[in-house]
């Protein structure tokens, strides 16, 4: 499948002039706010009180001509730039951009920060309000290239330039960066050639070596390390690339997506720094901004081979939680298949047909605390403290932007701590290392505590007892960390799918009580007990997937899924049962029917409570776009069939018969029409002028006809 991406659009403009038979781009750098919202304007979308908050004249503008003349995907937009504009356009790559344009000066933006306390230096940031036209939802999307001077020899370094695309405001959920692959933010250490550059190392985090479709070269490697092994060739500083910039890389065409309403005014920042030094510089290209209409309804057919969606874990800290899909089995389903969700909360079905929910709470591992503090900063730490556990290597730890075993403050802080992973029973050594060069003052100037998660001291050595070099092991333990946890429906309990028939499955976690319940079609059919409180932060280290099992890489459905939501909180009966027969939309904050327009529970549920939906509709490209107003897009892997919704959202009866009849219903012979009449929260729609007969007692949420 064509690989493709979330981001937002950025245009470079062209200096039109006749070089070596082609057209170069144009640029103009300076321009101001108001310029800057005219080159991203587009239909149906209107900009208002732009402001550039940091940044200098050097590094923002506009371009054109950026095909033919720069080798980029778009032709016009803006950029931002840690650099000068005038130098990122028309050069090429063996111009060096390393540009100090704030003069050291760090901008602690709290969005870039966030992702990375170093990415403070030469701060470039745009902000505007906007609005969209019409009376319906529509789809925002951004196209971007991402441009930087660090590739190729800093992939996976501790320079990770990056950049966000910060929407927030109206009715989303806080403020979202929606510049991203596959739930990565875009930068240098998530998207490159899919190698390590001789400055970087694989253990740095983030180092992600699998986004090299998303990638152009502009770059020639020396060749001067080890013949046939490029993990060693530098980059040649005097051999151009194929393209008419300076960055020596930049991404292919990414785009960014999200749901917008209209009437709602939003926000967005779009930000850009250099991490760690105000040198090799990065830029972000962008397209005017599009504005599409919503889809046709449809379900995702999921092959059972290796399709899925994924996007980054979010269950961490968790207090209660309810997962909600629907699924059809496919008439070849034969082994375990993974519906949706975490290591720690998911939903599936066995190879032998029977829905499961599974729930795991605590922790198999526990974080300890090193605090090392300098009473002098002024002229930095003399000595320092290491640690390694059950006598492996000695522990590294990323300070001041270098990954180092002597622990210290970084140079002029009083204090720096630091955090790691023990399992319990672990051996913990920690020790004082005088250096060969620390004197007595010196050592009298130094404390470090060594703390269990629980924040049990653990170890102390207090300003001015240290006469020389200490040597202590401890054994990990946690007595106020909660065990490890985990509960999963019993072959018993598990209710038995048929293939090539709709169901809705439904998990809710519940930490107050500490159960774990599972609902089949509005109905509970098991609860576990014996949950801890939360689902734990340490479990959110493989993706949320729909599809597939993401730490295993296996487990992959074979069928068809549609409606997935996630809400933090644990529903009631009601709350579940209201909206499984229809899709729901936000109307002022709160969780609201689509196809009963009125708010779910009588208003009791909030839309800030729901945390991803994936209604299976909103697909451009190879995104799946988050209708909750966390904007958690999915990344599409590998899919290809989209069908025409036949879900029963809601139910529909299109032509006269029986009730129970399933040729009186538009897709009868997927849905549970049997027991259809028992449904009390069941939705009914009659169309085409069917005359529907029925000898039962019907009691349901929603009869149209």
């Amino acid at each position: 499948m064509k690989t493709n991406y979330i981001g937002v659009f950025l245009f470079l403009l062209v200096l039109s002039a006749h070089f070596s038979g082609y057209t170069q781009a144009t640029f103009v750098q300076g321009s101001n706010a108001t310029q800057l919202a005219t080159q991203l304007t587009s239909p149906g979308f209107t900009i208002t009180n732009p402001v550039i908050t940091n940044g200098g004249n050097r590094q923002r503008g506009t371009f054109a001509n950026g095909i033919a003349g720069a080798g980029l995907t778009m032709d016009t937009g803006i950029l931002l730039t840690t650099g000068r504009v005038n130098r990122s356009i028309n050069n090429q790559s063996t111009t060096q951009g390393d540009d100090a344009e704030q003069g050291g000066v760090t901008y602690d933006d709290p969005d870039l920060v966030a992702i990375n306390s170093k990415s403070n230096f030469d701060t470039v940031i745009y902000e505007f309000d906007f609005t969209i036209a019409g009376t319906e939802p529509k789809v925002f999307a951004l196209d971007y290239q991402f441009a930087s001077e660090e590739y190729p020899d800093y992939v996976c370094a501790q320079v990770n330039d990056i950049f966000g695309f910060f929407v927030s405001g109206g009715d989303l959920t806080g403020t979202t960066n929606i510049a991203s692959v596959g739930g990565d933010n875009v930068a240098v250490n998530n998207i490159n050639e899919g190698r390590v550059g001789v400055s970087g190392s694989v253990s740095t985090d983030p180092c992600v070596l699998s986004n090299s479709t998303s990638f152009n070269i502009n770059y020639v490697l020396d060749n001067a390390g080890t013949p046939g092994d490029t993990s060693d060739d530098f980059l040649d500083t005097l051999t151009n690339g194929p393209h008419h910039l300076m960055y020596n890389g930049f991404t292919t065409v990414l785009r960014a997506y999200t749901i917008l309403r209209p009437g709602i005014t939003y926000h967005m920042k779009m930000a850009i720094a250099d991490t760690n030094d105000d040198v090799y510089d990065s830029g972000i290209f962008i397209a005017p901004i599009q504005i599409f209409d919503l889809p046709p309804k449809s379900d995702i057919n999921f092959d059972g081979v290796d399709d899925y969606v994924n996007t980054k874990p979010f269950f961490g800290g968790f207090t209660g939680s309810t997962m909600m899909s629907w699924l059809k089995l496919d008439n070849t389903f034969s082994s375990r298949g993974e519906i949706c969700g975490q290591d720690n909360f998911k939903l599936f079905v066995d190879g032998s047909n029977r829905l499961k929910a599974y729930a795991k709470t605590g922790s198999s591992t526990y974080t300890y605390t090193v605090t090392v503090q300098d009473s002098t900063p002024a002229d930095g730490l003399m000595g320092y403290v290491r640690i390694r556990i059950n006598g492996g290597a000695w522990l590294m730890f990323d300070i001041g932007g270098f990954p180092t075993d002597w622990i210290q403050p970084e140079f002029g802080q009083a204090s720096g701590s630091y955090t790691f992973e023990v399992t319990p029973g672990d051996t913990i050594q920690i020790q004082y290392r005088d250096g060969g060069f620390a004197t007595p003052a010196d050592m009298n100037e130094t404390s470090f505590q060594l703390y269990s998660e629980d924040m049990t001291l653990v170890h102390d050595t207090p300003f001015n007892t240290l006469a020389g070099n200490t040597n202590n092991s401890y054994t990990a333990s946690c007595a106020g960390c909660s065990p490890v946890v985990t509960v999963q429906t019993p072959n018993g309990s598990a209710p038995v799918l048929s293939n090539d028939m709709w169901y809705n499955a439904t998990a809710k976690f519940d930490g107050i009580a500490g159960t774990l319940t599972l609902f089949l079609n509005g109905s509970q059919v098991w609860q576990g007990t014996g949950l801890g409180a939360n689902l734990n932060l340490k479990d959110d280290t493989s993706d949320f997937a729909v599809g597939r099992n993401s730490a295993g890489a296996n487990r992959y459905f074979n069928g068809a899924i549609d409606e997935v939501k996630v809400y933090d909180l644990a529903l009631s009966d009601t709350q579940i049962q209201e909206q499984i027969y229809q899709e729901v939309e936000n109307v002022g904050g709160l969780v609201t029917g689509s196809t009963i327009p009125k708010p779910i529970d009588g208003g009791a549920l909030s839309w800030d409570n729901l945390r991803l939906y994936y209604d299976m509709d909103l697909i451009y490209d190879i995104t799946l776009i988050d209708n909750s107003g966390a904007v958690k897009n999915g990344f599409i892997n590998n899919i290809t069939s989209v069908m025409v919704q036949t879900a029963p959202l809601p139910y529909v009866a299109n032509a006269s018969g029986d009730w129970t009849t399933t040729g009186t219903w538009q897709y009868g012979s997927n849905w549970d029409i049997t027991s259809l009449p028992n449904k009390d929260w069941a939705i009914v729609e009659v169309t085409d002028n069917s005359k529907v007969t029925t000898a039962a007692s019907h009691t349901h949420l929603g009869l149209l006809v």
